[in-house]
């Protein structure tokens, strides 16, 4: 979206000419050409930020030369402020503004200088600017110029964004609107409601960052963000569930209801630390929420509740050697990935560290027979180490309403079919030459799937959104997924942006 103000302006000047006692009658009288500017019914501007303003002057130079006039156009940093940054010392104006939306009653003062070189004459004129929120629901992009910092933009297409047509990408928002980039490489970003305000949070190494998605100011970093502040910061891994806004913290899980609360709340007290990586059931009340490997003691753990109301405990998933596979003799595991499909199953993706076995683990989602909870079991498992270039992936994603695994190495997705009693197999994708995927996950609107299915955008759970890397430039690419249960991927209504620097994670805000 281009919001473009063409406009045809006048400046004007008044010169007092102040008379003396004397008498001047008898004096030479030279006359000093003018400037005119018609400024009838233009009071003031309006721009969306990160658009052009572009203002078109047409000046009546009374017969002064091109060459004997200097422009120049500026605008003051802050509403009410005296620092001005100059944007052109051309005659027309076009120039992004991309400064953060005005509040009511307040504007930039935007002030327009022409200067008559050989009588040193200046003419003047100003006018208040708005500046109006140009950034809504779309997808947020983190990425990287430098290796070792972050910057942030953010794309806006009919395909992402709600009653929209056409494209708007914005690059660099962060560093334009706040002066310098995040430090670290951001690894997760993820969107929340927190206390009725929107908030994107995103994580480092070493870091919890929160952004005002309406500005892209920082609101916010690691101890700002807790009730209580963490002994460190080791950020993991973001997550919701229903009414439960999870955040891994060096092993520790904390969940916290953002409808009632700024921060973040302190982490639930267990002997079983947490994954990185883990299954969370994001229904209302379901028997169990949390379902995860722990590769320290070499065991799947499951807690029934995130709330203080239901059992909050963590437990161990017993032995059980007649079922598909026996969850309480895995050992020297890894998780590749995890999740929980909409049927409440658990949904686990394990590499052997010494053999290399690679294999999707399936478990129910538990029952629910209170006082108790009935743990999850074992119903399925598939064995993957076989499988097409697996020992180079490096990204993996399941379909949360279909029997689908993707992976990815540097150049192909392929899918894995898992409905039937052994795995399919097959390539969907591959990128052009020179490119390299660096991140692969499921199109998902920020807030899925906390409302109805048919309020939702027609892409949102049906397409794959990846990134790329061809060594000097990184792309987005948006992957239609076609034919259910299947996963094939319609190529020909593929969306691409490009334009960002190396793309370190991916996220979608509203």
């Amino acid at each position: 979206m281009k919001k473009i103000i063409n406009l045809s302006v006048a400046l004007f000047l008044i010169i007092a000419v102040q008379s003396c006692s004397h008498d001047t009658s008898s004096f030479d009288t030279n006359y000093i050409p003018g400037i005119e500017i018609d400024t009838t019914g233009v009071s003031s501007f309006s721009v969306y930020q990160f658009d052009n303003l572009v203002v078109e002057p047409k000046l009546n130079n009374e017969g002064l030369a091109e060459s004997q006039l200097d422009y120049e156009w500026k605008i003051n940093l802050e509403p009410n402020d005296t620092m001005y940054q100059v944007l052109s010392k051309e005659l027309n104006l076009n120039e992004q503004i991309a400064f953060k939306p005005t509040n009511p009653g307040y504007a930039h003062q935007l002030v327009f200088t022409v200067t008559d070189l050989e009588s040193d004459l200046k003419y003047i004129m100003s006018w208040p600017v708005t500046v109006l929120n140009n950034i809504g629901e779309g997808i947020v992009v983190a990425e990287t110029y430098d290796g070792i910092t972050t910057d942030i933009s953010h794309i806006m297409s009919e395909e992402v964004t709600t009653d929209y047509t056409g494209v708007s990408v914005k690059y660099q928002v962060y560093s334009k609107i706040n002066g310098a980039t995040i430090p670290g490489l951001t690894k997760q970003l993820k969107y929340y409601q927190i206390y009725g305000q929107n908030a994107v949070l995103g994580i480092t190494d070493d870091m919890i960052y929160k952004i005002e998605p309406q500005d892209y100011t920082l609101a916010g970093i690691n101890d700002e963000l807790f009730y209580v502040a963490e002994a460190s910061y080791k950020p993991e891994a973001l997550g919701q569930v229903y009414q439960g806004s999870l955040f891994i913290n060096d092993g520790r899980l904390t969940s916290t209801y953002f409808g009632a609360s700024q921060k973040f709340g302190t982490p639930f007290n267990s002997e079983y630390s947490v994954s990185s990586i883990i299954a969370a059931n994001p229904v209302s009340n379901p028997p169990v929420t949390i379902n995860y490997y722990n590769d320290e003691i070499d065991k799947f753990v499951y807690q029934p509740s995130v709330t203080q109301f239901g059992d909050s405990n963590r437990y161990e998933i017993p032995e059980n050697t007649t079922a598909a596979f026996n969850p309480g003799a895995l050992t020297g595991m890894v998780n590749l990935a995890a999740n929980a499909a909409t049927n409440g199953d658990f949904r686990h993706l394990l590499k052997n560290e010494d053999t290399g076995e690679v294999g999707i683990y399936l478990f129910d989602g538990g029952e629910s027979d209170y006082p108790n909870t009935i743990p999850p079991s074992p119903i399925a498992f598939y064995d993957l180490t076989s499988a097409p270039d697996i020992e180079q992936a490096q990204s993996f994603v399941f379909l949360d309403d279909q029997k689908i695994l993707y992976y990815a190495t540097s150049t192909k997705i392929y899918a894995v079919l898992f409905s039937g009693a052994t795995a399919v197999i097959q390539e969907r994708y591959s990128v052009s030459a020179g490119e390299e995927i660096t991140i692969l996950q499921v199109y998902q609107q920020a807030d899925y799937p906390f409302r109805s299915s048919e309020s939702y955008l027609p892409l949102n759970n049906k397409a794959l959104m990846m990134a790329t890397y061809n060594g000097s430039e990184g792309k987005v690419y948006l992957l239609p997924l076609i034919n259910t249960g299947i996963g094939n991927i319609d190529t020909p209504n593929i969306s691409t942006f490009s334009g960002f620097g190396k793309i370190t994670a991916l996220g979608t805000q509203l």
